[in-house]
């Protein structure tokens, strides 16, 4: 059996997927939910705090499988197509998080937009520490580790962002080798 707090998070994503976050209230969110007002507050400061809960929530499962996946393959180039591959089926199925994202824009204030970005990048560590060892092997240009990162995720959100403005009329995940060999090609020796 579901807990409040999950119970909110589930009616919340149904219903920002739907009608968008700018147009979901917290009364059709609690509705859906099945409990009172008053319990939200328990669990969430206002929307915004609901919302960037279940983009964390919903990114660190993501995180998790995509670990247990790559480490499963030896190869450095084979793990970076795999994760490309599982980063673009992730979003395609869970489009609605990028779209508000990088279109309503909740509010944040900029403390609050520097931490969660900030935290967001710092979860990348795992792969980040994996191009510093091709680097070092000799295998990557001796490019800063942090520029590859934010290079690399630019290339992920731009080809998200691009399939969104096409109204999703192709499968994301089939942008993979594209998304591969830009991004490769760009840091190989």
């Amino acid at each position: 059996m579901k807990n409040k707090r999950e119970s909110i998070i589930e009616a919340a994503s149904k219903t920002f997927g739907e009608k968008g976050y700018s147009l979901t209230t917290i009364d059709e969110i609690t509705k859906k939910a099945g409990i009172g007002k008053g319990t939200f507050y328990i669990y969430f400061k206002n929307k915004d705090d609901l919302f960037y809960a279940i983009v964390e929530e919903n990114f660190n499962n993501f995180l998790n499988e995509v670990k247990t996946e790559i480490e499963k393959i030896d190869n450095f180039f084979a793990r970076l197509k795999k994760f490309i591959e599982m980063y673009l089926l992730h979003h395609e199925k869970n489009y609605f998080l990028f779209k508000i994202l990088v279109q309503e824009k909740p509010s944040l204030k900029r403390g609050e937009f520097i931490k969660f970005w900030n935290t967001f990048f710092s979860k990348w560590d795992f792969l980040k520490n994996e191009i510093v060892k091709q680097i070092k092997e000799g295998t990557l240009k001796k490019l800063d580790p942090d520029d590859i990162m934010y290079s690399f995720l630019g290339i992920l959100h731009g080809n998200i962002h691009r399939w969104l403005l096409s109204g999703r009329q192709y499968s994301l995940s089939k942008k993979t080798d594209t998304v591969y060999e830009l991004f490769i090609n760009g840091i190989r020796k």
